[in-house]
């Protein structure tokens, strides 16, 4: 065959593979769209849910997206900022998605509640939120009602009964507030003698609580509890530092971040504390579903990005592997009342978390029998289990 000929020939095969069913139906992407706060004050929340979605996401296409369709999350910045969030949420909806997530924290979460009444399925990556029952609203973690009876109850067994507490101004320290101030009423906490010996409060954005700390160690207080998280935490620390408070102090699971406790070794006390998921302590994991997936979230981070996945990856993670679930059995068509439903009624489903039952749990798929109370340990540069599920000690 001449040069010539067959130049032709080659030009014609490659013209009829561009035509071909393969290269002019290359399948669409399965759009979900995430309003996080990438940047304000909230960014280390935000950075850390876009990376773990990024990873997420490429893992699964790698296997075959789902009924091999890609999945593409499209992550939008609300700057820390609610009206920013509502703003952008009326945007999302003009594209009428099926499925929607909100990086939180609690109060972006509760301004684009309204906007979802009717759907798109919405899930809030925040435990300080309780959506209504049968809502268009799930919210990832366990409930922060689980995480601070879980807290109280390991600072109760170790025999501490004067409890200091320091929260924010903010939506998730009042919603502490509130939920502490009903658990010591209960026969629980109030026939144990559980006192809070100084109650106190600050602004996110106050550079100093040496004054709040003071009143703190003055009162006796044997342990105490800060329910707030990233830069505001920091300031606490520091303040513990430099008063010379050397109590045990229980913080938000928010906090329980890799690049945090790198950043804290200066000041860092003798006891943090938290009420965490047994996927940071993988050896007190007994269900081997769990286990499972607690190995292949770790694996994908490890071959993505080399790094090791903390409870921020975690929180954005499991939404998106119970959705991907629900997809795959439901089919892309699903509208958002057929998400919410085949979520509604998931009774054993195996995240890194916990196992999920949405059944006994509503809007939220996990409670406090998976929660382990654990303790940052400088030297292994991790976390060490406290306590058992529930934050009992003891056999």
């Amino acid at each position: 065959m001449r040069p010539q000929r067959w130049i032709a020939t080659l030009a014609a095969a490659l013209l009829v593979a561009s035509w071909s069913p393969h290269a002019l139906a290359a399948p669409d992407p399965y759009d979900i769209y995430a309003i996080l706060p990438t940047t304000g004050g909230a960014s280390f929340l935000g950075k850390a849910e876009a990376e773990a979605l990024h990873v997420f996401t490429d893992d699964l296409n790698k296997g075959g997206g789902i009924k091999g369709r890609p999945l593409n999350v499209i992550v939008l910045d609300d700057q820390t900022n609610p009206q920013i969030a509502v703003q952008l949420m009326n945007q999302v909806l003009e594209k009428h998605p099926a499925i929607v997530l909100d990086g939180g924290p609690a109060a972006t979460c509760r301004a684009t509640a309204a906007l979802i009444a009717n759907g798109p399925f919405q899930y809030c990556l925040t435990p300080s939120i309780h959506p209504a029952p049968g809502s268009f609203q799930f919210s990832a973690l366990y409930s922060s009602d689980d995480i601070l009876a879980v807290s109280l109850r390991y600072l109760v067994a170790r025999g501490f009964k004067k409890i200091g507490v320091l929260n924010g101004t903010d939506a998730s320290g009042q919603d502490a507030d509130t939920i502490l101030q009903a658990l010591i009423k209960t026969p629980e906490f109030a026939n144990a003698g559980v006192t809070y010996s100084s109650y106190e409060h600050y602004g996110l954005t106050d550079i100093s609580v040496d004054a709040q700390l003071s009143r703190i160690k003055a009162s006796g207080a044997q342990a105490f509890i800060a329910f707030t998280t990233g830069t505001a935490i920091a300031t606490v620390l520091h303040g513990m530092q430099n008063i010379g408070l050397d109590i045990p102090i229980v913080t938000s699971p928010g906090n329980m971040s890799y690049a945090q406790m790198e950043s804290y070794k200066a000041f860092m006390p003798k006891e943090l504390l938290f009420a965490g998921p047994p996927a940071l302590v993988p050896e007190q994991l007994t269900d081997r579903g769990v286990r499972d997936a607690v190995a292949h979230f770790t694996a994908a981070f490890k071959a993505a990005n080399g790094q090791r996945p903390d409870l921020l990856a975690a929180v954005a993670w499991d939404p998106m592997g119970l959705l991907s679930t629900v997809l795959a059995k439901r089919g892309l068509s699903a509208s958002p009342e057929q998400i919410r439903a085949d979520v509604a009624s998931t009774k054993d489903w195996a995240g890194t978390l916990g196992r999920y039952n949405f059944v006994t749990t509503p809007q939220r798929g996990i409670s406090q029998n998976w929660v382990i109370m654990e303790r940052w340990d400088p030297d292994k540069d991790a976390w060490v289990a406290i306590s058992k599920p529930g934050g009992g000690i003891g056999k």
